[in-house]
């Protein structure tokens, strides 16, 4: 099967209803609203903030039984600074799931109202009536382990969240039921600009005449020479995206390395991808970004803490994200990444104990190098066009 990708969307009117959702930004739809994760899970090591949500995906298993529903969590600290320290340190990634008989959704064949459609099978999901989904943070969704001690209505994961809300807006609303509906909208509005933009994640296959071959080449007519040869002998000059000048000798071979030019071939046809999911796919292995800083077993990928076996690739996000989060590129303190992998237990095992609804896996990040293509592709993937989106697409491989 070939690699799934996924693209960013703007939310639609059916979005509410979605049971299921796979999205960037705002706050976390949880798969079992009774138990969302708490705080401790998602607390940065550099600063101790609480992390927010980057994206979630649903990604459902065939086996075992207990994955029928299942959702991968991946959550980041907003402080661009604490990146630079080691991925593990400020990001997070947890896998949630539950069978297809469980207590937390009622199935039913054909569309319902107030519930989400699955279309292969045309089985209708809702939350089952019983169910009371827990408090969470009027911030960031989390667990809201905590209450405002005025009103005892609004609940947050942590004092800073607490403070924040507070001077968002809280503070006049707390306790007033004569509240104007422009200072909600404005206290709604700052609310939102403290996670991430929401969007929804579709997705589609990738094309399949990019199919890569024995030698990491990729068989596409578009990229082989008239005279049918293959490109194996092109030089880093003749693909790179900074075009070899005098002024930019110093951007040609020393600027790019091999896993870059094998990068940004495969995304050219695909630009907006914001990720790519292998699982299911014939392909086992990342679409790195630079031949340097790929993770390697055990040092960066240790197996699963709840059944000790060795963790496998499932997916990537992709730098073109970046672009969605309202992120200042210009600062240099910003968040950052070349694509950040992430790796799973293949058997989707649970917490024996039941003590968790949520078991960890592990995310990686791999930066573009020295090495790599230099700041003019980072620049453009920023939206600082510099002309190199032409290139883009003017480039023969």
């Amino acid at each position: 099967m070939p690699v799934t990708l996924g693209y960013a969307e703007p939310l639609d009117d059916d979005f509410d209803r979605e049971c299921f959702p796979s999205k960037i930004g705002g706050k976390p739809q949880w798969l079992d609203p009774t138990r969302p994760l708490s705080l401790d899970q998602v607390q940065c090591d550099e600063c101790a903030s609480p992390m927010v949500l980057l994206m979630q995906l649903y990604a459902p298993e065939d086996e075992p039984v207990e994955a029928f529903h299942r959702m991968l969590y991946v959550f980041i600290c907003r402080n661009g600074g604490c990146h630079k320290a080691s991925a593990r340190r400020c990001m997070r990634v947890v896998r949630s799931q539950l069978p297809e008989d469980n207590n937390i959704y009622t199935a039913q064949e054909g569309e319902a109202a107030g519930s989400c459609s699955d279309d292969e099978d045309d089985i209708s999901w809702s939350l089952a009536e019983q169910v009371k989904p827990a408090a969470i943070c009027a911030v960031c969704g989390l667990t809201g382990s905590k209450a405002c001690s005025k009103c005892h209505k609004q609940f947050y994961c942590s004092r800073a969240h607490q403070v924040a809300d507070w001077e968002a807006g809280h503070r006049a609303q707390c306790g007033n039921t004569h509240t104007q509906t422009k200072n909600l909208a404005v206290h709604t509005r700052k609310l939102q600009r403290m996670v991430y933009p929401e969007l929804v994640i579709v997705s589609e296959e990738e094309d399949a005449n990019q199919l890569e071959t024995g030698n990491g080449d990729y068989d596409d007519d578009e990229g082989s020479d008239d005279d049918g040869e293959d490109n194996e002998g092109i030089k880093p000059e003749d693909m790179a995206l900074v075009p070899v000048t005098e002024e930019k000798v110093e951007d040609s071979e020393v600027d790019v390395d091999r896993a870059f030019l094998l990068f940004q071939r495969r995304i050219q046809k695909s630009p907006d991808q914001v990720i790519r999911y292998t699982r299911s796919s014939d392909s086992s292995e990342p679409l790195f970004v630079s031949d340097l800083g790929k993770p390697e077993a055990q040092a960066d990928v240790p197996d699963c803490e709840l059944c000790g076996t060795a963790r496998e690739f499932e997916f990537q996000i992709m730098p073109q994200m970046l672009n969605y989060l309202s992120i200042d590129s210009a600062d240099p303190a910003s968040v950052d990444w070349g694509t950040l992998l992430v790796y799973t237990c293949p058997k989707s095992c649970n917490d024996a104990s039941g003590a968790s609804a949520y078991a960890p896996e592990v995310i990686c990040r791999q930066n573009f190098s020295s090495q790599g293509i230099g700041e003019k592709f980072v620049r453009a993937l920023h939206g600082d066009d510099s002309g190199i989106t032409r290139q883009i697409e003017s480039l023969r491989v």
